[in-house]
């Protein structure tokens, strides 16, 4: 029995390694920049995409003030800020409705969603887990002419 209690204590350390980080704080501040400051004081930037100031201004009404859920990735660079997708909580409802419908909930990527919409540009330059997803997403935003795709010349 001894045996085994050793082999869980040893392996549980390692799986935590492999685990990706995950928690709720609310978005004190969205900078010009798109750099979200946390509660915590913590800051971190929206991995996989890249805003002007328009898409810097959709997701200053998203997020500012909003209790996020991030899932945090390791930037390379020691001492930068970090990345992170962020996860936000919504509320909807189908249609046609019916008087006493409750509304559904889901967690919508704001990353995907800002590209989606055509507030953000994929950051094709960026190595991430979930970038063939986000250019089939900004190919679809492009061919709508969504957002920056509908000043923009291809």
């Amino acid at each position: 029995m001894k045996s085994k209690k050793r082999w869980l204590f040893l392996l549980l350390p390692g799986l935590c390694l492999f685990s990706s980080v995950l928690y709720a704080e609310i978005v004190t501040k969205v900078g010009a920049d798109g750099t979200l400051t946390l509660e915590s004081g913590k800051q971190v930037v929206l991995v996989g995409i890249q805003m002007d100031t328009e898409g810097i201004s959709v997701l200053r009404v998203l997020a500012q003030k909003q209790d996020l859920h991030l899932q945090l990735i390791a930037n390379p660079v020691p001492g930068a800020k970090e990345f992170a997708y962020a996860y936000l909580k919504a509320k909807y409802v189908r249609f046609p409705a019916k008087p006493n419908d409750i509304p559904d909930e889901q967690e919508v990527l704001i990353n995907e969603f800002l590209v989606q919409i055509g507030a953000a540009k994929v950051a094709e330059t960026q190595d991430f887990g979930h970038k063939a997803k986000f250019l089939k997403v900004q190919e679809e935003a492009r061919k709508k002419g969504e957002g920056v795709w509908s000043y923009e010349v291809s």
